[in-house]
């Protein structure tokens, strides 16, 4: 048994159910509410409780309502553990979007889509709970079925002795027959319901040799066993006869007074029993179509490898002739048949179909929200079928939309040349099949736009740097030339200024070396990319060192206190890193306030992370800033309060980011601010 199995075995698959409705539900009301203002709009938090919220509510109605259906008790977890692995499914593949890429609100996507996916879970779980007690049912009556037959056997043992007895249990066999052969395989007794659908009648039967009343065909198959049992060896067959399907027992006898040997054969109709096995045996087989095609969606980027084995498995599975996948151009005037099975060499890939014209099933099949069943196509009056089905000799089918009904991507058709009846579970394969392709085009195309965007801002993100090195490089020129006279007129005029001017003076150096402040921070900013060293092996503690090195003067002159624990080694650029560093902690010198500042630095391991900490104990800012000190240029406070460019945060946060981390900032006004950013560790493998 697997973990998630004996787990779910111990805690009750019902209560898991509920538990996860409920966690949801109050998720979904809750959450949101914490929200708003924060991280999300209004509207937002109103979709993330619909979603999340009602997610939560559908299992715990499904899990309140899952006593009164017919689905077995036992098969409770098997629900269950449907929901908690559709739920894992979509965790792992935001974990993996994340580790590739980045999203715009991971916390919220994880909620919506993992609650989505626990109902989604709940219904393919129904599905397969349903499908499992039937089998348990049918195993149940099996088992009936076997210990009456036992019982039986006794009974015949018992009643050897008497031919009245005989007579009195063949009148009274169920849905079977019961037939007494002399050694010669002459009929001497025959009795029973069983015969009432077929064209024998046991007083004809009764004095006649097999030879005389059955088909070749039948005497072929029942006589070997027969003499075998005249032999002395009971043996057990099935025989088919017209249409019925008949489980036959030959036992080896003595006929009572005599030392004749005979046989005592009794033959049950499980026609029934076997077609609910076959049938069975089929959904069974759907659904491992199912399972494996969505597995290979989650493994695979090619959709025609996907598509290709989609049509293949459509068809054993239905034991059909044709299946094919139809893709709606841009126009959506036509179709081109872009994989399938069974067309005639050279179609698939060339050959289209109207998605617009009355006779064609795929363009009635567009205009459907619902699978479209045909069981002959012959008197079917909807549509006559396009040339690609009338060409083929097709009769039957299902064909259902790939994608959502108001903008399909196409159409999956499964075909026959037969009449036949589709089941209820049939059109639910397709339809699950198609699910599939749609799911798996949809993820497709969301990667491919991903992937745009992500090369498109490189690109802009490129032409961005180029731009503002560029543009801070040029401005250095001018800005020199210009503090440079604004020093001489200073120098050589400054006693003819009045007090006006001299102030207007001031104001223009000031300025000016403003300027020459955010032109090199801008520099830093945009060299951050492109003047990096290759990451290695870094120690935080030498880092850190060579940082209070460098703000040694500052910190004497503010009597700073800074305290350090132990740093961590990790994977960076020292130079850079040794520049954040700096940055944080002038910046907690500068905010301090009245007191003396005090700084502290910390680093706590967070799996393969390190998160690193600079503490502050000064004026601190709204919590509602956070968010926007690392934007380049920002600032909280006037130049008359504090100095600075705006710059340092914004580089410590692109120097963090090509580090592959995050940076942040926690804060209360009057209590200080803790700013943490994480850091990839050092493989103790590699070192």
């Amino acid at each position: 048994m697997m973990p998630l199995d004996r787990f779910l075995s111990d805690f009750g698959g019902r209560r898991a159910i509920l538990s996860l409705g409920g966690l949801y539900a109050a998720t979904g009301l809750i959450w949101p509410l914490t929200q708003v203002g924060d991280r999300l709009s209004l509207s937002d938090a109103l979709i993330v409780a619909v979603l999340v919220g009602g997610s939560g509510i559908v299992l715990l109605y499904g899990g309140y309502r899952l006593p009164r259906t017919d689905i077995h008790p036992t098969f409770f977890t098997t629900i269950a553990g449907w929901c908690l692995r559709a739920i894992g499914v979509i965790v792992g593949v935001l974990l993996f979007i994340s580790l590739v890429g980045q999203q715009s609100d991971p916390v919220t996507n994880a909620l919506i889509l993992s609650a989505l996916a626990g109902v989604a879970g709940f219904g393919a779980g129904t599905h397969d709970a349903r499908a499992k007690t039937r089998a348990y049912v049918l195993e149940q009556r099996n088992q009936e079925l076997q210990a009456t037959q036992a019982k039986l056997e006794e009974t015949v043992d018992r009643l050897e002795a008497s031919e009245q007895r005989y007579q009195t249990l063949t009148e009274n066999f169920p849905n079977g027959v019961v037939a007494l052969l002399d050694d010669e395989l002459r009929h001497t007794l025959v009795a029973g319901q069983g015969l009432e659908e077929t064209e024998y009648n046991p007083d004809e039967l009764r004095g006649k040799r097999i030879h005389e009343v059955y088909p070749p065909e039948t005497v072929a198959v029942i006589e070997p066993h027969y003499r075998a049992t005249l032999e002395g060896e009971s043996t057990v067959f099935e025989l088919n006869v017209q249409e019925h399907t008949f489980e036959v027992r030959a036992h080896p006898l003595t006929t009572a007074g005599t030392d004749e040997d005979a046989v005592l054969v009794m033959t049950q109709d499980i026609t029934n029993r076997k077609t609910r096995e076959q049938e069975l045996t089929n959904r069974v087989r759907q659904q491992q179509v199912v399972a494996d095609l969505g597995q290979l969606a989650l493994e695979t980027d090619d959709l025609d490898e996907l598509m290709r084995e989609a049509t293949r498995r459509v068809t054993t599975a239905l034991e059909i002739e044709y299946c094919k996948v139809l893709d709606l151009d841009e126009q959506a005037d036509e179709l081109l048949l872009r994989e399938g099975v069974g067309w005639d060499p050279g179609l698939v890939g060339e050959a289209t179909v109207s998605a617009v014209e009355d006779d064609s099933q795929a363009a009635y099949t567009l205009k459907s929200d619902r699978p479209i069943v045909v069981e002959d196509l012959e008197t079917e009056t909807r549509f006559s079928g396009p040339d690609l089905l009338r060409t083929h000799g097709v009769r039957s089918g299902i064909s259902t939309i790939v994608g959502p009904s108001d903008d399909p991507w196409g159409v999956l058709g499964a075909h026959d040349t037969d009449p036949q009846v589709f089941s209820e579970e049939d059109v639910t394969f397709v339809q699950s099949v198609a699910n599939i392709l749609a799911e798996a085009i949809e993820r497709h195309q969301y990667q491919d736009e991903l992937e745009r965007s992500v090369a498109n801002l490189k690109e802009s993100n490129k032409r961005l740097e180029q731009f503002a090195y560029a543009a801070s490089h040029d401005l250095q020129e001018p800005l020199r030339m210009v503090s440079s006279y604004l020093q001489l007129i200073e120098r050589r005029y400054g006693e003819a200024f009045d007090e006006d001017g001299k102030e207007f003076l001031e104001f223009a150096i000031d300025g000016a070396d403003r300027m020459r402040g955010m032109i090199d921070g801008l520099l830093a900013y945009s060299r951050v990319e492109t003047s990096g060293e290759p990451f290695e092996t870094v120690d935080l503690d030498a880092v850190f060192e060579g940082a209070r090195e460098d703000l040694q003067m500052q910190i004497a002159r503010n009597d700073a206190t800074i305290t350090t624990e132990s740093l961590p080694s990790v994977r960076g650029d020292s130079d850079q890193l040794r520049q954040v560093f700096q940055n944080l902690v002038s910046n907690g010198i500068r905010y301090s306030g009245d007191e003396p500042p005090s700084i502290h630095v910390s680093a706590d391991r967070n799996g393969s992370e390190w998160v690193v900490s600079v503490r502050d104990e000064g004026i601190g800012m709204d919590p509602d800033e956070t968010e926007h000190i690392f934007d380049i240029f920002t600032r909280l406070h006037s130049r008359d309060e504090y100095d600075g460019s705006g710059v340092g945060l914004a580089v410590c946060e692109r120097i963090v980011e090509r580090h592959g981390g995050e940076i942040w900032a926690e804060s209360e006004p009057g209590d200080g601010t803790t700013f943490s950013f994480t850091l990839p560790a050092v493989d103790e493998r590699t070192g």
